[in-house]
Parts: C-alpha cells; sequence; structure tokens
C-alpha cells in the first residue's frame, strides 16, 4: 500500500469483549476496543500484539476482569483446560500433541459432538483413548464401540496403559463374544447394574443386546469406525438413546428430515400455499426439536471416520440432534506402486501369482473378485499349496491372521468385499508387504435390476442417445424428472422399483416411477440390439459397463474402488512415524474391466496410473519393500498433520473444494456449514485438515444510519474513516440492510433479522480450532476487501492469517494456493474501500435529488449508470432518425440479402419486382483463398457480447452461469480482462485436440500476452460439452450446482473459443459475389461474401459449422441465383440498430469505465431502476421516458460528476490505488470537496448524533 500508510476503519458488533464498536488498528492488534481497556490500563500495546496467542489473551483476560462475559475469558478458560489435557496426554504419551490432535481435542473439551474425519496413522485413536481417559478421571461413564473382535483387547490394552500412566483407577468392562459363557454372563451382568466406568464392546453387540444398554445413559460414547456404526443403521437410533435423547426425540427428528425433503420439491414448484405450510411445518418441528434437547442433558458423541460409506435417512439424525454429519476422506495417503497385468488363462495367473511370492516372499493378501465368489477363492488356495506356496483362506477371527504374522503362512486369501476379513480391519506393517487382485474389486448385477437405479438409468441412456433423437429426448426428460426430487425421495424411488412397489408411490413420484419403468423396458431392448450377441462382449458407460454374459443375458459391472483403496491399504502403513512402502498387482482378463476401474478411481486416489508388471523388477521391489520397513529407502515421512481453516465466498465452491479431497464431514452452527476435510498433499508431504468455510460474500458494508458521518464515512482531523457494519436481511420482507439497529428499515421487522454476525461468530470459533488460516476469496478488489474484513474480524482469536489465491477451482489450484500463500494487499482493499465510498458519496445524495424532482423513491443514480444511460438514448435517438424498411430477399437453399429503403413505398416496388424477376443477376463473382486467425479466449466483455448475440442471455444471467461454471471448477475466475493462457491451459488444449478429437497436428499453442494478475476465461479440463454431460451423468465429475442445458450451452461456448485460440489458422476458400435487380429504369446491387470450405484444417471449424454451398457453382454459370419469393418480405427497421446488452458492455470495456465485476450490474441497475427495458425478440435495450428524463436532469445540474471523462478519470485513479501508486484518503478529500462545492454533501466533519463509542474508535 503507498506510504505504508494503515488503513483506518470502525467496525460495529467486533469487539469480542463487548461486541461493541472497534477500530480496524485494535483488531489488528487482536486487543478489545478502548472502552474496554483504554490505553491507559495497557501499556505498551503494540508489543503485546506480538505475544504468543495463549500469554496475549491471559494478559487481557486479566484486564477484564469488570466484564465477566467477554470472549477473552471464554478463549482463557479454553486454553487453560487443553493445557490441563495436553499435560495428560504429554505424561502418557512421552510426545507432545500434535496440531491434528490439539483440534479434535479443543472440540472435544467444549463438550461438542462430531466425526473425525482423517486418514490412518494420525493419531484419531489415540487422542479418542486420551480423551475417554479424561472423561473418566471426571467419573463420566464412557463407552467404546470398536468393529471387530479382534480390536476388543487391543482398545482394552490401550486404555489400561493410559489409565495407568494418568493415574486412573477405572473398572473397564469389555464384553467378547468367544469368552467362556460364565465370563460372558459375568460381564453382562456387570453391564446391566452399570458396575463400569468404560464398556468396549463391539457395534454388533450393541445391535444383539440393545435391550440391555438401552436401561443406560453415557456420558461420552466413542465409535472407533463408523462404517461399523453405518452398516446397520438402526445402530444410530440406538446410539443417540444411549446419550440421553429419547426415542419421542428421534422420532420428531425423522419427521423433520421428511418435511425437509418434501420442502426442497415444492420449493421448484409454483404451490406456495404447500411451500408456506410445509415452511411452517419445519419451523415447528425445529422447535420441538430444540425444546426438547434444552430439557435434556445430552451426552457426547465422538466418531472416527475414513471411508464413511452410508445410505438412506438415518445417518441424517446425527445432523439434526447434533449438528454434524459423518464424511469419509478420497485423498488418502498412500506409498504404493500399482501395476497389473492382463492374462488369458487360469494357468498363466497362477503361474505369475508363483512368480510374485517368490520374489516378494511371505506377507502378501490375495483378494478374489466378488463376482468370481468365494468358491474362486477356495480353488486358488488349493493351487497355490499345490505350487508350494503356503496359503490360507481368511476366515473370521485372529487365527489366520496370527499365522500370518508368524510366518506360518505366505499368503492369505479372501474375497474383495469392502467389509472383508482381511480388506479391514488388518493393521500389520512388519509383515504385509503386498497385495494381489485376482480381478478388480467390482459388483456385478443383471441389467435390469441395475437399471432401478435412476441415476444408472440416466447414465445407460445418455451413452446412447448420440445417435437416436428419440433416446436423447428420453433422457432429457427423464433426467428433468429426476432432478426435481429431492435425495429423499430419489431413496425412496430406488427402493421401491428394486422391491417392486411402485404402485404404492402417489402423485408426481409414481408419475416419475412409470416413466421410469417404461424406459427401462426401452432402454433395455435397445442396448440387447446394439451390444454384439458373443459372450464378453461390452458397453462402455465411462465408469461402468454393461457386459453379455455367458447365458446371453446382460449385466451391469460396476467397479468398486473404495474396496481396492481399503485392502490394497493393507500394505501401507504407519510405522515409526513413516509410511511403509506396499505394491499392489491387479490380475485381470479384461481390459474394459480394468479401463473402467482406472477412471472410476480417480475420483479418490489423485493420479492413478498402475505400471505394466513387465516394467516392474521385482527383486528391487523386493528389496525397497523390506528397506521400508526398517525406515530407509521407499518409506515416506509425511509431515505431522495440521489444522486450517480454508474461508471462500461461496458454499458452492465450499463444497467442490472438499469433494475434491472426499466426502466431507459437516458441522452445523445455525445456517452455517463447515466443511471438514483432511487434505494430502502427495508433493510435498504436507496433510491438512481442512475447515472449509463461506462466508457468503461480504460480511460487512457502510453503515446506512445518517447519524453516522457523511453516508456513513466520518471526516476527523482531515482523514475519512469509514464505518463497516454486519450485513443483515430481514426475513420478512427479504430486503437487507446494514444499520446499527436490529431493525429493518423498511417493514420494521425486529425479530426475523438475519445477520452476518453468524457466520463471524462461527469464523472466530473455528480460528481457535485452527494452526493457521488461508482466507482464499475471490482474486479480485471484493475479494480482497472480504479478506480484510475476515482477517480483522479473527486476528483476536488466531493471528496465523494468510492470502491464498487460486483462478480456477480445481484440486491442484487449491493445493498450488496453500503452497503458496501470501499476505492481504491493502492496496487492493484501499481500492475497494475508494470505490464504495465513491459509489455512497456519488449514488445517494444524487438518488436523493432525483426522489425530491420527480417522486418516485425507487430512482437511483450513479457514477456509471449514467453515461452508460447517455449512450443508450443517444444510440435510440440515432435508431429513430435513421428509420425506414428493411427488404429482405431470401435465396433459394442459400442465404438472405437485405435492402434498406427510406420510403415506404419504394420498398414495395422493389419486393415487387424481385417477384415479379424472380431471381437475382450475378453482375460478377470472384473464388479467393484467405488465412482466417482465431480469436483470444474469452475475456468477461467478449462472454457477455456473444452470449447476449448467440443464446440471447442477458448479462446478468451470463454472469450468474459463469459464476456457477467457476465455483463447479468447470471454468477459470470468469471476471477478467485478460487473454493470457497459462502452461496448464494450453496442456487442456494438446489434450482435447490429440486425444479428444484426435487433431494433434493443428494444435498452436499462445500464451496470448504475458502473465498478468488474471488469466483468460478457459475450461479447466480437457471436456467438451458433450463430454462434460457424460462425465456428470456417470460420476465421473460431481458438481454441486444444478448443470442445466443453459450452463452447458455457455460451457460450450467457452470451451470452442479456448480450444480455437490454440489451434492454427485455417486457410478458407471464399466467394465474393456481386448481385442486382434492375427495375423501374435504377439497379440496385447487392454485395455478399461467403465461405465455401475450409482448405487447410485450422480453428475455423472448432468455433463454426460449415454449410458447403454445392448449388453455388450451377448458378454462376446460369448468371442468375433464384429467390423464393413466397418469404421476401418488408419490415419496419433502421439503418442504425439500437444496441444490445453484449454491445453495452463492448462499449463500457473501450471507453474504461466499467469493470468485469460491475459490466452486468450496471446494466441491470438500469433496469431495476426503470430507465431501460430489454426487448424480448431481439434482446435491444431501449431507454423509457423516466430513464430520458433523469438523464436530462442529471447531465443538465451535475455534468461535471455523472460524465464519461469524470467517470474514466475516477476508474484510473482507482487503478492508480489497486497498483499503489496512489493514497486514497488524498482521492476521497478531492472528491469530498467537489461534492462539497457542488452542495451534494455539507461542509461538516462529524454529524453531532454519530455514537460516543464510534467517535472514540475512530479517534484511535
Amino acid at each position: 500500500m503507498v506510504l505504508g500508510l494503515m488503513i483506518k476503519a470502525v467496525f460495529q458488533s467486533l469487539c469480542p469483549s463487548c461486541a461493541g464498536p472497534i477500530s480496524s488498528y485494535r483488531l489488528s492488534l487482536g486487543v478489545p476496543c478502548n472502552s474496554c481497556l483504554p490505553s491507559s490500563k495497557l501499556d505498551n500495546m503494540e508489543d503485546i500484539s506480538k505475544y504468543p496467542l495463549e500469554k496475549k489473551i491471559r494478559l487481557i483476560s486479566k484486564s477484564l476482569s469488570d466484564n465477566p462475559q467477554s470472549a477473552y475469558h471464554l478463549m482463557r478458560d479454553t486454553f487453560e483446560e487443553l493445557e490441563s489435557f495436553e499435560k495428560l496426554f504429554r505424561e502418557s504419551t512421552g510426545k507432545n500433541i500434535w496440531s491434528l490432535q490439539k483440534t479434535w481435542a479443543h472440540r472435544l473439551l467444549l463438550g461438542e459432538s462430531f466425526a473425525i474425519t482423517a486418514p490412518t496413522g494420525v493419531g484419531k485413536t489415540t487422542l479418542l483413548l486420551h480423551y475417554a481417559a479424561y472423561q473418566l478421571k471426571k467419573g463420566e461413564k464412557v463407552y467404546i464401540l470398536v468393529p471387530t473382535e479382534s480390536l476388543l483387547n487391543q482398545t482394552e490394552e490401550k486404555l489400561k496403559e493410559i489409565c495407568y500412566k494418568m493415574g486412573i483407577d477405572a473398572e473397564i468392562v469389555v464384553y467378547q463374544s468367544r469368552a467362556s459363557k460364565k465370563k460372558r454372563e459375568e460381564v453382562l451382568k456387570k453391564i446391566e447394574e452399570g458396575k463400569f466406568g468404560v464398556l468396549i464392546t463391539t457395534t454388533s453387540f450393541l445391535s444383539r443386546r440393545y435391550d440391555i444398554l438401552k436401561k443406560l445413559k453415557f456420558d461420552l460414547i466413542v465409535v472407533d469406525d463408523a462404517d461399523s456404526l453405518l452398516k446397520n443403521s438402526v445402530n444410530i437410533e440406538k446410539v443417540l438413546v444411549l446419550i440421553g435423547f429419547d426415542e419421542d426425540d428421534v422420532k420428531i427428528a425423522e419427521r423433520l428430515i421428511k418435511c425437509r425433503n418434501e420442502l426442497f420439491f415444492y420449493l421448484g414448484t409454483n404451490n406456495k400455499e404447500k411451500t408456506e405450510n410445509l415452511k411452517k411445518g419445519c419451523e415447528e418441528l425445529e422447535v420441538s426439536l430444540e425444546e426438547a434437547k434444552a430439557k435434556k442433558k445430552i451426552g457426547q458423541l465422538a466418531v472416527a471416520s475414513a471411508t464413511g460409506r452410508q445410505a438412506g435417512s438415518k445417518p441424517k439424525l446425527f445432523k439434526e440432534l447434533l449438528g454434524f454429519e459423518i464424511g469419509g476422506i478420497h485423498d488418502y495417503m498412500r506409498n504404493i506402486i500399482d501395476s497389473f497385468y492382463l492374462y488369458k488363462e487360469d494357468k498363466e495367473l497362477i503361474e505369475k501369482i508363483k512368480e510374485i511370492v517368490n520374489n516378494l516372499g511371505s506377507g502378501g493378501l490375495i483378494f478374489v473378485s466378488k463376482d468370481l465368489g468365494v468358491n474362486r477363492a477356495k480353488e486358488l488356495v488349493k493351487e497355490l499349496e499345490d505350487e508350494g506356496i503356503k496359503t490360507s483362506l481368511a476366515t473370521a477371527g485372529k487365527s489366520v491372521i496370527k499365522k500370518l504374522a508368524r510366518g506360518e503362512v505366505q499368503v492369505l486369501v479372501g474375497v474383495s468385499s469392502y467389509y472383508g476379513v482381511i480388506v479391514r480391519g488388518i493393521d500389520l506393517p512388519e509383515v504385509i508387504k503386498y497385495a494381489i487382485f485376482v480381478g478388480v474389486p467390482k459388483n456385478k448385477m443383471p441389467l435390469n435390476s441395475a437399471l432401478f437405479s435412476p441415476r444408472r438409468l440416466l447414465q445407460a441412456l445418455i451413452y446412447i442417445s448420440d445417435k437416436d433423437e428419440n433416446i436423447k429426448a428420453r433422457f432429457e426428460d427423464l433426467q428433468s424428472k429426476i432432478n426435481k426430487l429431492n435425495p429423499g425421495e430419489q431413496f425412496a424411488l430406488r427402493i421401491a422399483l428394486q422391491k417392486g412397489t411402485t404402485k404404492q408411490l402417489s402423485g408426481w413420484l409414481g408419475e416419475v416411477a412409470d416413466v421410469i419403468l417404461k424406459t427401462i423396458s426401452e432402454v433395455t431392448i435397445k442396448l440387447d440390439s446394439i451390444i454384439p450377441r458373443e459372450k464378453g462382449a461390452v458397453l462402455n458407460l465411462g465408469t461402468s459397463l454393461i457386459e453379455r454374459g455367458e447365458d446371453g443375458s446382460l449385466y451391469y459391472i460396476n467397479p468398486d474402488p473404495l474396496t481396492y483403496i481399503q485392502a490394497s491399504g493393507r500394505t501401507s502403513r504407519f510405522l515409526n512415524d513413516k509410511m511403509t512402502l506396499g505394491f499392489c498387482l491387479i490380475f485381470e482378463k479384461s481390459k474394459e474391466y480394468l479401463e473402467v476401474f482406472k477412471k472410476k478411481i480417480g475420483n479418490y486416489v489423485y493420479s492413478f496410473d498402475p505400471k505394466e508388471l513387465s516394467s516392474i523388477n521385482l527383486k528391487e521391489i523386493s528389496e525397497r519393500l523390506i528397506l521400508s520397513r526398517m525406515g530407509k529407502d521407499g518409506s515416506k515421512s509425511f509431515k505431522p498433520a495440521k489444522s486450517i481453516m480454508f474461508v471462500v465466498e461461496s458454499p458452492h465452491k465450499a463444497k467442490t473444494i472438499a469433494g475434491f479431497f472426499g466426502r466431507p464431514a459437516k458441522r452445523r452452527f445455525g445456517s452455517v456449514v463447515v466443511y471438514e476435510i483432511p487434505i494430502v498433499d502427495q508433493e510435498t508431504l504436507e496433510t491438512y485438515l481442512a475447515m472449509i468455510v463461506a462466508t457468503k460474500g461480504h460480511l460487512f458494508d457502510l453503515v446506512s444510519d445518517n447519524n453516522i458521518g457523511t453516508y456513513g464515512v466520518i471526516k476527523v482531523n482531515e482523514e475519512f474513516i469509514p464505518v463497516y457494519a454486519p450485513i443483515s436481511k430481514c426475513l420478512s420482507c427479504g430486503r437487507t440492510f446494514v444499520s446499527l439497529h436490529n431493525k429493518c428499515p423498511y417493514c420494521g421487522e425486529s425479530f426475523k433479522i438475519k445477520s452476518s454476525m453468524e457466520t463471524v461468530h462461527v469464523l472466530r470459533k473455528i480460528a481457535m480450532e485452527s494452526e493457521e488460516i488461508y482466507i482464499a476469496t475471490d482474486p479480485d478488489v471484493e475479494g480482497e476487501k472480504i479478506a480484510w474484513d475476515v482477517e480483522m474480524a479473527i486476528k483476536p482469536y488466531n493471528s496465523k492469517i494468510i492470502r491464498a489465491e487460486f483462478h480456477e477451482v480445481t484440486r491442484e489450484a487449491i493445493l498450488e494456493a496453500i503452497r503458496n500463500p501470501r499476505k492481504i494487499d491493502e492496496s487492493q482493499v484501499s481500492s475497494q474501500i475508494l470505490r464504495r465510498v465513491t459509489d455512497r458519496w456519488i449514488g445517494f445524495p444524487l438518488s436523493s435529488r432525483l426522489w425530491s424532482e420527480f417522486q418516485k423513491p425507487w430512482l437511483g443514480a450513479g457514477r456509471v449508470q449514467t453515461p452508460t444511460l447517455g449512450w443508450i438514448i443517444s444510440r435510440h435517438e440515432e435508431w429513430k432518425n435513421a428509420r425506414g424498411y428493411w427488404v429482405r430477399i431470401p435465396l433459394i437453399n442459400l442465404f438472405a440479402v437485405k435492402l434498406f429503403k427510406k420510403d415506404k413505398k419504394e420498398a414495395e416496388d422493389l419486393k415487387n419486382a424481385i417477384i415479379k424477376s424472380g431471381s437475382l443477376k450475378i453482375d460478377s463473382y470472384e473464388i479467393y483463398e484467405q488465412q482466417l486467425l482465431p480469436p483470444p479466449p474469452y475475456t468477461t466483455d467478449e462472454l457477455l457480447h456473444d452470449a447476449n448475440m448467440v443464446y440471447g442471455y442477458g448479462a446478468q444471467f451470463t454472469m450468474k452461469l459463469s459464476q456457477d461454471l467457476f465455483e463447479a471448477g468447470l471454468i477459470t475466475y470468469h471476471r477478467t480482462d485478460s487473454t493470457h493462457v497459462s502452461n496448464k491451459g494450453i496442456q487442456i488444449a494438446s489434450e482435447y485436440l490429440s486425444k479428444g478429437i484426435g487433431k494433434p497436428e493443428i494444435f498452436y499453442p499462445r500464451s496470448w500476452g504475458s502473465e498478468g494478475t488474471h488469466e483468460a476465461i478457459r475450461p479447466t479440463k480437457a471436456l467438451s460439452a458433450s463430454d462434460l454431460k457424460k462425465s456428470i451423468v456417470d460420476g465421473t465429475l460431481k458438481t454441486y450446482i444444478n448443470v442445466t442445458e443453459a450452463h452447458i450451452k455457455l460451457y460450450d461456448l467457452i470451451f470452442r473459443r479456448f480450444i480455437a485460440s490454440q489451434s492454427r489458422p485455417s486457410v478458407v476458400e471464399k466467394l465474393k459475389l456481386n448481385l442486382s435487380i434492375s427495375y423501374n429504369r435504377e439497379k440496385e446491387v447487392f454485395e455478399k461474401e461467403l465461405i465455401l470450405r475450409e482448405k487447410e484444417t485450422g480453428f475455423y471449424g472448432l468455433l463454426y459449422n460449415i454449410n458447403e454451398q454445392t448449388q453455388i457453382a450451377d448458378y454462376i454459370k446460369e448468371g442468375r441465383i433464384p429467390v423464393d419469393v413466397s418469404k421476401v418480405e418488408i419490415y419496419r427497421g433502421s439503418l442504425i440498430p439500437l444496441y444490445t446488452q453484449g454491445e453495452i458492455v463492448k462499449l463500457m470495456k473501450e471507453k474504461k469505465i466499467g469493470r468485469p465485476s460491475t459490466y452486468a450490474k450496471i446494466l441491470d441497475s438500469l433496469r431495476r431502476h426503470g430507465y431501460v427495458v430489454i426487448s424480448k425478440k431481439r434482446n435491444f435495450v431501449i431507454p423509457t421516458n423516466t430513464g430520458i428524463k433523469v438523464y436530462q436532469y442529471l447531465s443538465s445540474n451535475y455534468s461535471s460528476l455523472v460524465s464519461e471523462e469524470t467517470t474514466r478519470k475516477l476508474e484510473e485513479d482507482m487503478d492508480a490505488i489497486e497498483e499503489g501508486k496512489e493514497s486514497y484518503l488524498a482521492l476521497l478529500a478531492k472528491l469530498y470537496d467537489a461534492l462539497t462545492r457542488l452542495g451534494l454533501i455539507s461542509e461538516v466533519e462529524l454529524a453531532a448524533e454519530t455514537p460516543v463509542k464510534i467517535m472514540d474508535e475512530a479517534l484511535i
């Protein structure tokens, strides 16, 4: 920022101690407001700000003893209890608590229930067992649930050791089904009588013996594996009752889930009465649930999760009753060499497995694909034993695992089932080195059964719709119907289809079921006709296959990547803080199976690229496997995981980012959702627990209260200090406002008010839990201002704040932003402040003058709106003056030509002559070649222009679609003036041209100028519009927006323009025609140029359709071109056309009075104020009488303020500030003087009514 000046501002409600106003200066130091803590009470304030957070909090808290509600006291108490827990943890383990464990401990100590979603080896179980012991020490009753019997003893031993080291004498009761009858009965009696401090059982015990457990209440329940709990969804209800809810509470929550699902559906309909009734019903159920919770002492639930597979509505009970949702990670910490081998005969398979075992030795797991079955696994055991390999079939229990550990068997064989014996719950890092998969893990089912899933049906439809218009229409109709269903309805529909109970469905759901059943029948017949009859013939559906079976029937083949990830993960585990190297080999007969598996697993494992076995040196691999278990060559040292808060603007973007790394756990605080997901950076070996929060746009704006300075800006000692307050929304009238008072200025409502402070409170809470904060708001001045506001709001709670910047929402871009953080750019912040204050100082007083002049309180004025309105009015006048008549002359099977006549009779004479002649004469022609150069990729103005011209999309609508596409991770940032293309973009074009359409020869890479702040608008993936649709339907690409046909069309425009920009020039053959018609002794001449064909293939065919004119040669020979006389027409028009929205946007760009972020808003403001209307047919922008009168008034009275030149100069000044070349305060002073001279603002430094506290903070 210029001259290193600090940005001064006052923020209402942000003092952490009293929730009153506070200066940006004090927030930046992390201290409370002057009223709470005067400078005189705190020496060396700037030095104190440099203290470690805990020390600073204690010091400030000590000085605030007269305010028991201060947040500083809460922070102090939290830090002290955390310190106490850390001390016990350190005494027990001999190690300091890790950053990630500290985050979880922080939440646990505050009594929160939540799901821990994290990869193996980051200390989930260790932390939870220590917390269980900590609660035992307080006399709390604890229940620990583990997935398998084998983990019972292990958990008991660990907990006993922890309790011993922490000096806790606790009664630990463990129920084991394999214990003697007498022992089991003793344990059951203890459980029934509640004679224990901690109970440890499997989740299956919870299912079987709930009759005993339900009489007990637990203060803490720890679930060591979410999957084991979710496998039987009834267990969810049982756990909730065991921590203090009653069955009625659970029923209310279930009704609320159902009510919300119905509301979700009806929000998309016009049934307002039903929608309102459902809203009211949901509100009443929410109140009932809150009242029930308030009356009870509810225990705590902590759930550890890695994959978190879940289905149905039961898991949503956690959300409604405890405020969290279980997630599952995709981005696993892996250190595995993946490979494959395509074999033909079973004999070859056995020989190769023998070769692997002989080279790699003991410690192997063999997984047989489920579709081959247990019998094939048994056969494989025998075949391997016959070859001299010590093999055993993996069965329930620990005996076979112990045999493997002792070296009594070399390999274990099991079925690759997600809950298989050796797929989960086996942790032998020293022993297990490699895994062999006989067939990729997959599920196989009859096609008819598979198509009962609406999503699979859509997948089949889109992949066979390319050459069948009827199927395409069926797909679009069915997709439209299914998209209207909420997740609950989709689940109910799928179950009804599977069970054959669709007749029980009523209303809309019943109609959809009927359409689906009819479509299944049609699709099955179609597939049977197009898939060859021979066994093994397949149709590839992207991430699955349809295959012809031995019996001639069709089967749906669905790869199961999660089972592969779980199973392969047995080979690569943490050992002495390092991850061992593992080796995995897939044996497969079908190349198609392997390809769809690779595509589907790409959603879970980044850059999964298995190598052919022939390219691998097994002896070298064997040595590396052994050395890695000694902590040497091959092992990976992932850095200790740290917790970060990652702040973005949009909830869609938050969800998209979290989705790159898995299915996030969710924590809900009112209407604010925090997405929580581990992020593993394989490049830097950093691991993060990212808590992703959306601000939902700006949190603060200038106050609108009349008693706060000049339109929310206070002038103090020749300085201008903006006063910000949280943005509020009235839920009664729907309007937003910014005021010091919690009352809607429009309708008077004071209860149903939603404030952005709700989000601020959540940001502060998560900031306290996090080691670092990354603020990743949009990469423009608005995003920078939001980032600065967030920094100010959370600085007292965590001072480790950095800015992350990305220009596309992709996995790699997010990682790159985390790797390369920066500081918040205060020059950009200053520029935004100047822009906002200028809008206020010019817009508010001018609007007030308009209200007074025209008696219309909805009128408004703005510094960019007004000159733009002037252009529209000027063009409208030119259009009127040049009006006349166009004669349109369509030529048969060709194009149309037009001629303008001022007089209607002249136009009619010309029309009659053409009809009488029936043709136009070719006076001359020329055929020549021309090289055409491709256009650059889109900038914002060009995109708005073309979307308007091609599809008729308005500017605001195009920006909304662009925003969605950006947040969904499909295009780069859409507010840009740059045409630059990065290396990543060039790679995307190369990939598409070579692999997508097989034309690598036309690839012509261009960067389109030097690298700047932004990049051009381009796709983020090498997917055409049709590929994109398929990828969304088949699940390759997950989007968290409803991708409509309008989105697809705009994406197609962006994609084709970008690919064209990276293609070589085209050489085309052009025809120039001079045509004429003679009548009334006059001769009318027409000139027309058209492209006949593309002679040297380049960009042109990618961007435009070339209609080859086959008949033109005959017409040239004849010397005349026939006219379609029945379609010759006259219509009213003008030689000078009206502006379209797209053309106005281009004009703003050319005249430098707008920005990419404001083009659409300016046009929308003109429309909302009633100054212009948009013609429906041609999208022309037409001024209204009101617009003309308002412009005349403003240009007559305030021309120096609203002229094009003044506006352009202001934009230049703002750019200078953004670049750090000018001081925003100096420019504000200049504008203030100009406005004062015009009488638009008064020469008053401070309004007398300005609250004292705000004044005190402004004077700091």
